[in-house]
C-alpha cells in the first residue's frame, strides 16, 4: 500500500489516522477482502484453511484454544491461499480467524486413539525447542511418532505398521519415516503419504535404522548387504540413496567393500556383522555410520571415497583416552569440525548412560563434556543425544525398567552446556522410545504472545 500524503491541520491529521488505521496491523498491508474461507481436516491433530480474496494479497491467520499458546500461520501475496493448522491438542475446541476481516470460526479436535492415551506424558520446566517428536513402540500398543510441545501435550502424531525407526525432513517441509515393515514414507505435515519406498524391493535388503535428508534434497538410508563369509550367510550393511521424485534407488556404499569380516569383528559379532544404527552427514558433507557392534563410529570421505577415520572400538585410526571408550552408542553427529556427539549406551559397562562430546583432533579423542542424568538411568539399547542450536542438548533415554536389562524410566532431558536441565519430560507406560528428535515448527506456524 502506498503511503498517504502528508496533510497539514487537524483534519490531515485525522485523515492520516484514519488512513493508517486500514492497514491491517498483523501484516502491515491493506486488509483482505475475503470471499470465501473453508476449512477441512486433514489428519488426527491437523486442518487446512482455503482462503479466496478478491485480489492478490498475503494472508495471515491465528488460531488458539483455551489454556494453550496462540499460534500464526501466514501466507505470501495470492489469491488462492491453503494455511495448514497445525500444532493442536487433542479433545479442544480451537477459534480462527483471519487477520484484518471479520472471517473466523471454531472447529473441534477429537481426543487420541485408546492405545495412544495409555501413554502418560509429564513434563516440568521450560524448554527452548519448541517441539519434540518421539518415536514410540508397543507391541500390543501404539506404534509410530509423536510430536509433543513443550507442557507435554501431545500436538501431532502418525501411525506406523513396525518399529518407528530414523526420521528426517525435506526442505519442503515433509516428514520422511522409516518404518520396520513398510519402509520409506514420506508424510506432510498435514499427515497426508505422498511417495512411499517398500522394504527389500528387487532384493535390495531390509532397510533399518537411519534415514537423513541431503542438500541435494535427496535421502540416504541403511539397508542390510546379505553376502556369504566362511560359507555362511552374513548381514552387512550399505547406505542407499532415493531419489523421491525421480523414482531411483543407487547403492553408494557398502561395508564389504572396506572392511574384512575376518579382520574386523566386535565382541557383539553374530549373523549380523556390523548392526549400523545411525546416519548423518558432517561439515564437509562426509558421511557418518554409527556401527553397534564395533562400539565405533565410522567417516566416509565425499564423495563416498576411502573411510577417512574410526572413531573408538575394533581397529580405531582415532583411539579413546583410557575409560573414555563408549560401547553400544547411538545417533552419533559431527556437530562442528572434529567435534562429535553422540548417546554412549555403555552396552557392556553399565551404570549410568549418558550423552557425551569428543574433540578429534590430535589423534587421540578427547572428552570435552558429558552428562548423566541426576538419577542413574542405564538404556542398554536403543536412546538419544541432540545438540540443538542454542547449545543446549536433547538427551533421551529410551528404555523402560527391565528392558534388555536397562533401569529405566524412559525420560528426555533438555540440558545446558553447564549440566542444568531445564526441561523434564517423563514416558510412562511398557513401551520403547526409539529416539527424540527436536523440532522448531511442524508447518510453519509460530507462536504470539498475548490475547487473541
Amino acid at each position: 500500500m502506498t503511503a498517504p500524503a502528508p496533510a497539514r491541520g487537524r483534519g490531515g491529521r485525522l485523515l492520516l489516522l484514519l488512513a493508517l488505521a486500514a492497514c491491517d496491523s498483523v501484516t502491515g498491508a491493506r486488509p483482505p477482502e475475503v470471499v470465501s474461507a473453508e476449512l477441512a481436516g486433514s489428519g488426527p491433530l491437523a486442518r487446512t484453511l482455503t482462503v479466496e480474496l478478491a485480489r492478490p494479497d498475503p494472508l495471515v491467520v491465528d488460531y488458539w484454544t483455551e489454556g494453550a499458546p496462540r499460534l500464526r500461520v501466514r501466507s505470501p501475496r495470492a489469491v488462492k491461499h491453503t494455511l495448514p493448522l497445525a500444532r493442536l491438542r487433542a479433545g479442544r475446541t480451537y477459534t480462527w480467524r483471519i487477520a484484518g476481516s471479520d472471517r473466523e470460526g471454531t472447529f473441534g479436535t477429537a481426543p487420541l486413539p485408546a492405545d495412544l492415551a495409555q501413554v502418560r506424558l509429564a513434563a516440568t520446566g521450560t524448554p527452548t525447542t519448541p517441539l519434540v517428536l518421539l518415536h514410540l513402540y508397543r507391541a500390543d500398543g501404539f506404534r509410530g511418532y509423536v510430536v509433543v510441545d513443550g507442557a507435554g501435550e501431545v500436538v501431532w502424531y502418525w501411525r506406523g505398521q513396525g518399529v518407528p525407526y530414523g526420521m528426517t525432513r525435506r526442505r519442503n517441509g515433509n516428514f520422511v519415516f522409516l518404518d520396520q515393515l513398510r519402509g520409506l514414507v514420506e508424510v506432510t505435515p498435514a499427515g497426508t503419504v505422498v511417495r512411499e519406498l517398500a522394504q527389500d524391493v528387487a532384493g535390495r535388503g531390509e532397510m533399518h535404522h537411519d534415514v537423513i535428508a541431503t542438500p541435494s534434497n535427496t535421502l540416504l538410508v541403511i539397508a542390510f548387504d546379505r553376502r556369504t563369509a566362511d560359507g555362511a550367510p552374513l548381514l552387512g550393511d550399505a547406505v542407499w540413496e532415493w531419489s523421491p521424485e525421480a523414482g531411483t534407488v543407487v547403492k553408494r556404499w557398502s561395508a564389504w567393500d572396506h572392511f574384512s569380516p575376518q579382520r574386523d569383528r566386535g565382541p557383539r559379532f553374530d549373523r549380523e556383522w556390523l548392526h549400523a544404527n545411525a546416519l548423518a552427514l558432517g561439515p564437509r558433507q562426509n558421511v557418518l555410520l554409527s556401527i553397534h557392534y564395533w562400539n565405533q563410529v565410522i567417516s566416509i570421505s565425499p564423495g563416498w571415497g576411502p573411510v577417512e577415520w574410526r572413531l573408538g572400538g575394533v581397529n580405531a585410526t582415532i583411539p579413546l583416552a583410557p575409560g573414555e571408550q563408549f560401547t553400544g552408542q547411538h545417533t552419533a553427529r559431527e556437530i562442528a569440525p572434529g567435534r562429535v556427539v553422540l548417546f554412549d549406551n555403555r552396552h557392556e559397562q553399565g551404570g549410568s548412560s549418558r550423552a557425551v562430546e569428543f574433540d578429534l583432533f590430535g589423534g587421540v579423542a578427547r572428552r570435552v563434556w558429558e552428562w548423566r542424568p541426576p538419577r542413574a538411568n542405564f538404556a542398554s539399547v536403543v536412546s538419544s543425544a541432540r545438540r540443538l542450536p542454542g547449545g543446549n542438548t536433547l538427551v533421551g533415554f529410551g528404555t523402560s525398567a527391565g528392558l534388555a536389562g536397562g533401569s529405566g524410566p524412559i525420560e528426555v532431558y533438555e540440558v545446558t552446556p553447564a549440566g542444568e536441565p531445564v526441561w523434564h519430560l517423563g514416558v510412562d507406560g511398557p513401551l520403547v522410545m526409539y529416539r527424540a528428535e527436536p523440532l522448531s515448527t511442524l508447518a510453519g506456524e509460530e507462536v504470539v504472545e498475548g490475547p487473541p
